[in-house]
């Protein structure tokens, strides 16, 4: 992970940090506010060590170079939305979109966020964009779709915490 790579964001009073595991407990803030996501997510509401393995978790064949977490930075200081992502998954010149949260108190943020991150993936070379929606997620696919992605394939049963979802794959081109 690198804290020094960002992209540029057209959200005025906001701004993209790169974070890493020194950062977890920064991030608290925002998982309590999107707890209803991480209780649909891992069946139960966040703690210290869900944030922390954000961080820690990686695709199969990928490391920490290959994982990034932008934190989008209110004026205030406050992180009030992140994305963690990984590169060259899962295939080259391809991103895998690990997590998107955006508090609440935040709507309408997430459009632009997702546009300036996949101009920025552009410009570094990358062609698509994939990642995964659980089945149960009607609002979470409803959003996705609205900014170009189709489903591609199914997956799981994936244990996370302790719910097993099934998964819906989807993907778009840059």
């Amino acid at each position: 992970m690198d804290k020094t790579t960002t992209f540029p964001i057209a959200l005025s009073g906001y701004e993209i940090e790169g974070l890493t595991e020194a950062d977890a407990l920064r991030l608290m803030q925002l998982y309590q506010s999107c707890q209803d996501y991480v209780v649909l997510q891992r069946g139960h509401p966040p703690d210290a060590s869900v944030v922390r393995e954000e961080f820690q978790s990686f695709p199969p064949g990928r490391t920490g170079a290959d994982k990034f977490v932008f934190g989008l930075k209110a004026a205030s200081g406050e992180l009030v939305g992140m994305l963690a992502c990984d590169r060259d998954y899962p295939k080259e010149k391809s991103w895998w979109i690990a997590l998107l949260l955006i508090d609440p108190a935040g709507q309408g943020v997430a459009k632009t966020l997702c546009c300036d991150f996949f101009d920025w993936l552009k410009s570094q070379g990358a062609d698509r964009v994939e990642l995964a929606v659980f089945a149960g997620n009607e609002a979470g696919l409803r959003f996705w779709e609205s900014q170009g992605f189709t489903p591609v394939r199914t997956a799981g049963p994936a244990v996370i915490g302790t719910k097993e979802h099934s998964l819906k794959v989807l993907a778009r081109a840059l």
